[in-house]
């Protein structure tokens, strides 16, 4: 059994779409009204016009023409000045007013109120168009057009603001994601059926109104105000997710910038048709979701890390000055390379020219550009090398105005070759930036920490577990490292391999929260339930002991998941209770609505039925497509007789959005029982069962409806498979008895 996948979307205008078709909206109203040059303003009916016209800069007396339109229902036209306020309809009210300014005044006077109505009616039967062009109908989203369009308009806006500014405008940051969602289907259908599962998920953790479905499982997010850092954390966090809720593969691709500058200083983006600037991030963030999807099962990438390698943080040496060094080390087993970089960077190269005067006369020295240079000091270990710029430090002139951090790397250190020792005297200097400025760091294993943590933070996973694996050659107890290769390695989807490295963790230390966390995170992907509790539990016990924030809610998710799951309902109510995971109402907690899911399921296996009905209806309120919130919520309103009606479209509801899982056919055929429909009872509970084959509660309640309906040796036949898998079943012992009593007469 199973419903057509698409469901044609045929949604109401509604106020939010003012801001969605902003300047779509705009320009049909201008196209059917010719004679009006605008601006048009969309005004919503529900908002009072004393608050609302402040915010927008308009003037008082559009209070007056507001009203007037709300109440009569009619169009309006100003005599103050000659502006028009057209009621926008959608099939059953007013849901909001376009104000036209810009009218041409011979025209305003002629103007009757019967074409100005029905001038009002067709740009809201248009507006309606617009909207049902940009929905996807698999997931209900906005459309690949509609991000386009969006985002075309987001860089017009940009545009704008620079050519009319007279001060510089700050920059606004912009990350667009694309996110790949693979599926395990092996049909169309089910494909289809993962597809807006993910986008459903996808929903709850970023609002409906800001995602889009591209087509084929890539769903694309714009995110204003969201620089690369927090854009890579949100990506993160969206790969955990998933892989947690087993999607076999997630991809994400990351293109962040500054939408008021930087889509505007390209010679190759020159020019005012925005649309264009619009297609070349598109297909930059495209080239980013194309390199993660190389890099493994669950990865992301940032465009800034393939377009510009110049700038990556840990980029080549360049060839020139490679061949410089090999000239250099030629006949000595024994060196160090020092990397001097400025705190204070500026574009004058004053301090460079006058440090490396300073520099050349004690060693040899590469300037690699302004604010660097390279310093090879022949037959010195780590000591000398410290030495070395401590006696550079004292013959610095105070009228240089910097302090300088340097990155030191030795040679031999373990098997790295000789090409390798300025790369690591790099990785030194980025350890040192976290030490803060006028830092000399030698090369150690964190300074592998650090760069592995780089690779890992953009995705690069291969290249992350290279450099763990790295550090931990140079310092095999360092539990930091030995975390980090754990954790890349589940990120990478083998959490067998993962775990050893988080159990080598706690047995140097432990009471280490990230690896208590982390191993219970892999025994719950590999589905060892109790093992994943226990680690939880632990890790729980450590953050309440010293409290740390990372990944806190996270745990809490994970943990009154498997408490649900495994019965434990009143230890997943004392869970939520106790944390005040819902304290704050305003509080931005990713995937809201699945905390709430398990608070009601928790509070529904503790008996506690009518606060299970309030946590699950706002935990639909979060998520319209939550199955599992939808299916207990019908249960539970059957359960407190609040009508069978309601409870059933609920469970139908369900199973329309996710007929994979047994239960929500269960309580389906459980409602129908209920209601008396047993045919259609047992068609629900046959799909159950061929989901959950040994089912006791599907078993017992088809021996029921048979009972029902007159078939006694089928009931009797499935009381007593019931008792085959649980002896001590009571319902089932108790109905079978009645049964046998009543054959036998």
């Amino acid at each position: 059994m199973g419903h057509y996948p698409f469901e044609w979307q045929t949604d109401d205008i509604c106020a939010a779409d003012f801001s969605h078709f902003q300047n779509q909206f705009s320009q049909t109203t201008l196209q059917l009204i010719p004679f009006a040059n605008g601006p048009v303003t969309f005004l919503d009916s529900t908002i009072e016009p004393s608050s609302a016209l402040p915010e927008i800069n308009k003037p008082k007396y559009w209070k007056h023409y507001i009203k007037r339109v709300l109440k009569g229902c009619q169009s309006a036209v100003a005599t103050e000045r000659p502006v028009l306020f057209l009621p926008v309809w959608n099939s059953r009210s007013i849901v909001g007013i376009a104000a036209v300014e810009g009218v041409d005044g011979q025209f305003a006077d002629v103007l009757s109120e019967e074409w100005l109505n029905d001038r009002s009616r067709i740009i809201s039967r248009e507006f309606f168009l617009h909207k049902q062009k940009a929905i996807d109908p698999v997931t209900g989203m906005f459309n690949g057009r509609h991000f386009h369009d969006t985002l075309d308009d987001l860089l017009l806006e940009g545009q704008k603001s620079l050519e009319h500014s007279a001060q510089k405008a700050a920059p606004q940051h912009v990350s667009l994601l694309f996110i790949e969602i693979h599926s395990k289907a092996n049909n169309a259908g089910k494909a289809l059926h993962d597809i807006a599962m993910a986008g459903y998920y996808l929903e709850s953790l970023f609002g409906q109104d800001l995602l889009h479905h591209l087509g084929n499982g890539i769903f694309g997010f714009i995110g204003e105000n969201i620089n690369d850092e927090q854009a890579q954390k949100l990506g993160k966090n969206i790969l955990s997710w998933f892989r947690r809720e087993g999607f076999p593969q997630i991809h994400i691709g990351i293109n962040t910038f500054s939408h008021v500058k930087d889509s505007f200083d390209t010679e190759a983006e020159k020019g005012p048709v925005a649309d264009i600037k619009a297609d070349i991030k598109i297909e930059q963030t495209w080239l980013s979701v194309s390199s993660a999807s190389r890099r493994g099962p669950y990865a992301l990438c940032t465009y800034g890390s393939i377009s510009n390698p110049e700038a990556h943080p840990l980029k080549k040496t360049d060839p020139s000055l490679a061949a410089k060094f090999r000239k250099l080390w030629v006949g000595t087993d024994t060196f160090a390379v020092l990397l001097v970089s400025r705190d204070n960077k500026n574009q004058d190269d004053v301090f460079s020219k006058r440090l490396l005067s300073l520099i050349e006369p004690r060693a040899d020295a590469v300037l690699a550009k302004n604010d660097e240079i390279f310093v090879f000091l022949k037959e010195a270990d780590a000591k000398k090398a410290l030495d070395w710029v401590r006696n550079l430090k004292k013959i610095i002139p105070d009228d240089l105005d910097t302090t300088f951090s340097v990155g030191i790397a030795c040679f031999p250190c373990i098997d790295f070759k000789k090409s390798d020792i300025p790369q690591n005297a790099r990785k030194a200097l980025l350890h040192a930036e976290f030490l803060g400025p006028d830092t000399v760091v030698p090369f150690d294993s964190i300074s592998q920490n650090v760069s592995g943590d780089i690779y890992y933070g953009e995705g690069d996973l291969i290249r992350a577990v290279k450099e763990y694996r790295k550090g931990l050659e140079m310092e095999p107890a360092n539990t930091n490292l030995l975390n980090s290769l754990g954790e890349t390695y589940a990120q990478m989807n083998k959490p067998r391999k993962a775990q050893p490295f988080f159990e080598a963790v706690l047995c140097i230390d432990p009471i280490h929260y990230m690896a208590l966390f982390n191993l219970g995170v892999a025994n719950l992907i590999i589905g060892e339930d109790d093992k994943a509790i226990a680690y939880f539990e632990k890790a729980l016990a450590v953050y309440q002991s010293k409290p740390e924030t990372n990944q806190i809610n996270d745990l809490l998710l994970q943990l009154s998941k498997l408490y649900c799951r495994t019965g434990k309902y009143k230890k997943a109510v004392s869970l939520l209770e106790k944390e005040k995971i819902f304290a704050e109402p305003g509080a931005k907690i990713p995937a809201r609505y699945a905390f709430l899911r398990y608070l009601g399921e928790a509070y529904m296996g503790a008996g506690r039925n009518k606060d299970a009905i309030i946590a699950l209806q706002r935990a639909i309120g979060h998520n319209p497509h939550d199955a599992h919130a939808l299916s207990m919520l019908g249960e539970l309103y059957a359960l407190e007789n609040q009508g069978d009606d309601i409870a059933l479209s609920l469970c139908q509801q369900a199973v329309n959005i996710n007929e994979r899982h047994w239960k929500h056919w269960y309580r389906l055929a459980l409602i129908r029982y209920r209601m008396k429909a047993y045919e259609s009872a047992l068609e629900a509970l046959k799909e159950s069962m061929k989901l959950e084959r040994k089912n006791s509660y599907t078993m017992c309640l088809a021996g029921q409806i048979y009972d029902k309906m007159g078939s006694q040796e089928r009931a009797s036949a499935m009381f007593q498979s019931v008792l085959r898998i649980e002896p001590g079943h009571k319902g089932a012992a108790s109905a079978l008895r009645k049964i046998t009593k009543t054959m036998n007469k």
